[in-house]
């Protein structure tokens, strides 16, 4: 949405500002609510935003936007962009939930202990639980106590947010989803800081293959569409 655009480069809008709620901005800018939540999807993959379940949108600071914006118009442009974000989740990942694991409060685990459960109570009703899941990893991010860290986290879960829900789209998949999550949180809450580690790459590893699987599947059926066919 270009009036967004332009009011945060006038500085009508700064860094940790929340933006007005999807009505309002629909009835300022004379657009269907529709063509808002589009924007607002873009305006988050360029990194301009972050959007924070149950809170709402609001304006990224400077630096993550300079790292995120980079890579979410990677992912856009680039068909094996999402291997070396998983790459790059391998690498920096694991190293967050170490100092989660060594810097967490009481509040920190019981914050994170509570998204576990929605997680849970969502999967059960029968959805993803895609929304807890980018909580709880928001939540691990908060507890390194390092905002630099704690904005990477959640640049990153905007971005790979199609790709999460992608990787819960299994009853397997979720419970899966929610196994490994309570392996990290158990270690976290033991401040073990090398199970921590472990165990958040082995949660990535597992949904990176889940993924990146589901993708080689949809282009080996575009490359034949006999065999898509034999196979509905």
């Amino acid at each position: 949405m270009t009036q967004i655009h332009e009011l945060i480069r006038e500085g009508r809008f700064k860094a940790g500002d929340q933006l007005p709620s999807e009505r309002e901005l629909s009835e300022t800018f004379k657009v269907s609510r529709t063509s808002v939540r589009e924007a607002l999807r873009a305006l988050e993959t360029q990194g301009l935003i972050i959007s924070r379940t149950g809170m709402g949108n609001f304006i990224a600071d400077l630096p993550i936007e300079s790292l995120v914006a980079p890579l979410a118009q990677l992912l856009i442009e680039e068909k094996d962009a999402l291997a070396d974000i998983f790459e790059l989740r391998k690498l920096i990942e694991p190293h967050i939930a170490a100092l989660a694991a060594e810097r967490a409060t009481k509040n920190d685990i019981e914050r994170m202990k509570g998204i576990l459960e929605k997680q849970s109570a969502a999967v059960a009703r029968g959805e993803t639980g895609v929304e807890a899941d980018a909580d709880l990893h928001f939540a691990i991010g908060q507890a390194t106590q390092n905002q630099a860290l704690e904005k990477l986290v959640s640049g990153l879960m905007g971005i790979l947010s199609h790709s999460r829900e992608e990787s819960l789209q299994t009853g397997d998949r979720r419970r899966a989803s929610i196994e490994s999550h309570r392996k990290i949180l158990s270690a976290i809450e033991q401040h073990d800081k090398s199970r921590a580690k472990e165990a958040m790459l082995q949660h990535i590893e597992r949904v990176e293959e889940n993924v990146l699987s589901g993708k080689k599947s949809q282009v080996d059926y575009s490359d034949n569409p006999l065999e898509e066919r034999s196979i509905s």
